[in-house]
């Protein structure tokens, strides 16, 4: 579904003091520094992979790897990171399963609808900060402690979905950017998930941005912001879309977007650009 791009005045500085309040709470602001932080380096035209499904295949000429955290272990991502890879841990931040750390937690009012494709997933209502965020703020910090450099929180197009909450773009940016300031407080990446219409708002709050069929949807030109701003943009076409690829690829080029192609289970085989694994 294709949305209008919504204006968004920049966080205020009180939503943001308020954000890092929140993230001190959770006892892991020590880390945290506006607006520079160590963590990944990732740049404008690196090469990337994408795996959410095993088996992993963990030997890719890239710079930055996105992985399922269940696919790979602590030391295999210390291994990524000698050879100079970059590791972005895959984290559900808009849905929660019954498996997750932290579900029994939440109160039943800010669990919803279930996913519409992955039904063993339910919708958080996200405008129920206090509550959702220390919930996927655990998974967070287990990304950090099996040795992932960033965060890929998926879900943020929630408020376009029949979550079974009335949620807006607005509540989507306000929550993105509280996970933002939780991702920095401990020294991790977090990349934009998605939700090209709100870029505007999120790209000062977020260090990359990892999207699904720009090429297929349009929307290219919209994450296309950030390498603009010197941060980079990766972007999937789905092998059962009717696309043509290499202008997919001719777009990425020009737009300075890393396509590469893969199936809709998110496995390890990979179509780049110039070559085929």
């Amino acid at each position: 579904m294709k949305h209008a791009a919504p204006k968004f005045m920049h966080i205020g500085k009180a939503l943001r003091a308020a954000a890092i309040a929140m993230v001190c709470g959770f006892g892991i602001c020590g880390g945290y520094s506006a607006p520079a932080f160590a963590a990944a380096k990732f740049h404008v035209g690196d090469r990337w992979d994408w795996q959410l499904k095993g088996p992993a295949d963990l030997d890719r000429d890239v710079e930055m790897l996105t992985l399922d955290p269940r696919l790979v272990t602590a030391d295999q991502l210390q291994g990524l990171h000698a050879q100079g890879v970059d590791t972005v841990c895959h984290v559900n931040a808009g849905t929660i399963a019954e498996t997750n750390p932290g579900f029994s937690d939440l109160p039943p009012a800010v669990i919803g609808s279930p996913h519409k494709t992955r039904p063993n997933e339910r919708y958080l209502d996200i405008r129920r900060l206090q509550m959702v965020v220390p919930v996927i703020t655990q998974q967070i910090v287990a990304c950090k402690n099996q040795g992932f450099t960033a965060i890929e929180p998926d879900g943020f197009d929630a408020y376009a979905e029949y979550s079974g909450f009335p949620l807006t773009a607005a509540d989507t940016v306000r929550y993105a950017t509280t996970l933002a300031h939780v991702a920095h407080g401990l020294g991790l990446g977090i990349a934009q998930k998605n939700v090209p219409e709100l870029t505007e708002a999120l790209l000062p709050h977020f260090d990359f941005a990892i999207t699904e069929s720009c090429f297929e949807t349009s929307t290219c030109e919209q994450i296309a912001a950030y390498p603009k701003a010197n941060k980079p943009a990766f972007n999937a076409e789905y092998t059962d879309a009717d696309i043509d690829f290499a202008k997919a690829c001719a777009e990425g080029a020009r737009l300075n977007i890393n396509m590469i192609r893969k199936d809709r289970p998110v496995t390890a085989p990979v179509i780049f650009c110039q070559a085929e694994f």
